[in-house]
């Protein structure tokens, strides 16, 4: 339900189940499912700009995961921490760069009369 709610743009809603199916995989004792769990609460949480929970979370699966010998799952949790530090491109709409662009276009033109 969490990846559900993830993919219909539901943040708050995902969260709360992720954090239901991670208590289910704790009391159960399936180590695979509360790896799985958290690695998905790390994807919704950067979604949400809540970039050090999603650290935590993804530090919390990668520990699970090399713990169970799962190597490929240790490396998209790898991959999601790398991606996490790298520089977040400026969010820029269409709209907004072709109105900054006519604005720079007339301060050029008004420069060269």
């Amino acid at each position: 339900m969490g990846n559900a709610y993830n993919s219909l743009g539901q943040y708050q809603r995902a969260i709360e189940f992720h954090q239901q199916s991670w208590e289910i995989s704790r009391e159960i004792g399936d180590i695979r499912g509360e790896a799985i769990t958290w690695y998905n609460l790390g994807l919704v949480f950067e979604k949400v700009d809540r970039e050090s929970d999603a650290l935590g979370a993804y530090r919390n699966a990668r520990e699970l995961f090399q713990g169970m010998g799962l190597d490929a799952n240790v490396q998209l949790c790898n991959n999601a921490i790398e991606r996490l530090f790298q520089p977040k491109p400026p969010v820029v709409s269409r709209r907004g760069f072709w109105a900054w662009l006519r604005q720079l276009w007339r301060w050029v033109r008004a420069w060269f009369r």
